[in-house]
């Protein structure tokens, strides 16, 4: 019980301190054109030459990354199941206290992975529950879910949603705890500010 307590208290500070934290040392966008690439998915289930579950789960190495890792879905060409936003791209935050924050998120079939601030969430958006390093350092437990076309991530897999991302025309709405973000997609590293 007090190790839970600690990691949400621990996940909690590291979240009110991060607008100060991207704005203090705002992040690099990532260097090569494979990164901006939207890939092209399979017309069909049936036509899927590389589906998500065939590659290798990833999750943040230690000591996070400092270097942008390559694509984890590389190669995979399962469509997007029904209901899943298409959140793909390098997007970063333009306007919210956030400002600047850039991410990568992949996505085929369910699986979407996102990666951003040093930690990799390789996601299962059934529900299925992830266990990884969040904010700060601290352990979570989440679960993602596509939902009224965003895609939530609920701690423990329950009722609450803490985090949200979804598409508002060509923006990406990107709730997390008390903060919410609107990010530009990006074609290349020279667009990042």
């Amino acid at each position: 019980m007090w190790v839970q307590a600690g990691q949400v208290v621990k996940s909690f500070g590291a979240m009110l301190g991060a607008p100060y934290t991207v704005r203090r040392h705002p992040p690099r966008p990532p260097v090569g054109a494979e990164h901006y690439e939207i890939p092209t998915l399979a017309p069909t289930l049936d036509a899927t030459t590389t589906k998500a579950a065939d590659l290798p789960v990833v999750g943040t190495p230690p000591g996070r990354w400092t270097e942008w890792p390559p694509l984890v879905l590389a190669g995979c060409d399962e469509p997007l199941v029904a209901g899943a936003p298409d959140l793909r791209g390098v997007w970063q935050v333009y306007r919210g206290p956030l400002k600047g924050h850039i991410e990568r998120n992949e996505q085929a079939g369910c699986r979407v992975v996102i990666t951003a601030g040093g930690v990799i969430h390789d996601l299962s958006a059934d529900g299925s529950l992830m266990r990884d390093e969040g904010v700060g350092g601290a352990a979570i437990a989440i679960a993602a879910r596509f939902e009224d076309d965003r895609l939530n991530l609920c701690p423990n897999n329950g009722p609450v949603v803490a985090v949200t991302r979804f598409l508002d025309g060509v923006d990406l709405v990107w709730r997390w705890g008390p903060y919410t973000n609107r990010l530009r997609r990006l074609s290349g590293p020279d667009e990042a500010f």
